[in-house]
């Protein structure tokens, strides 16, 4: 049914919470932060609501980049340079490459399909090159669109533009779009006017707005 794939990276194929977990402890480490399950969810609680932020097009990806940290240690009394918070987080993060249970075996399965698939990632291009290359995923994809190379950020239809014209032989009914995130995911193809997966991994949602949804990365392959 599908014959281009434009898969998200982040908590749907490679594991970014516990990556994320493991940085913004060290994080706390360093800045004498009590290393504690509140304090790591008062991070995610910032740091969701600033990407949300980006996907509503309040915020750009350099904003969030410094903010966030800026505003969490602020909670502390702690006064951080953004910036350097952030090169040190992204620098252990560099070093976490974790996949989703079942993604390895998911994009072997897609390729015997002879499907072509794609990374569509709102990530930093250095940090999601590393993580492919190190958990031995970088070479089963055809190609990479990665937000900071093309420019724009999911749900933006120049995002899906973009990944349009830089692939041989697509057309609007043989790609499909599969990620983690409603917003940036789901309603950025939706709107560009391709089909859609909606990984729902948690099993939280009975509907969305996605043309499909699944619970299992294997179900993709029932899909396509």
């Amino acid at each position: 049914m599908y014959k281009i794939i434009l898969i998200d990276l982040d908590n749907t194929i490679l594991d970014f919470n516990a990556a994320e977990e493991n940085s913004i402890r060290y994080l706390f480490e360093i800045y004498g932060v009590e290393n504690n399950r509140e304090n790591l969810e008062k991070y995610r609680k910032i740091n969701v609501y600033m990407w949300g932020e980006l996907e509503k097009g309040n915020m750009s990806k350099d904003e969030i980049l410094t903010k966030r940290f800026e505003e969490f240690f602020k909670l502390f009394g702690i006064e951080v340079d953004g910036k350097k918070a952030e090169d040190v987080f992204r620098s252990h993060l560099d070093r976490n490459s974790q996949l989703i249970d079942g993604a390895f075996e998911l994009l072997l399965e897609l390729k015997k399909m002879d499907k072509k698939i794609y990374t569509a990632s709102n990530g930093v291009y250095s940090t999601q090159i590393k993580r492919m290359t190190d958990s031995k995923i970088y070479n089963l994809f055809d190609g990479h669109f990665i937000s900071e190379k093309v420019g724009f950020e999911k749900p933006d239809r120049r995002f899906f533009e973009y990944c349009f014209k830089n692939i041989d032989g697509a057309n609007l009914k043989n790609m499909l779009m599969v990620g983690d995130r409603i917003e940036s995911d789901i309603n950025g193809a939706k709107n560009f006017g391709i089909d859609s997966c909606y990984f729902d991994k948690k099993g939280i949602m009975n509907e969305s707005l996605a043309t499909h949804t699944i619970n299992h990365l294997s179900d993709l392959l029932k899909i396509v």
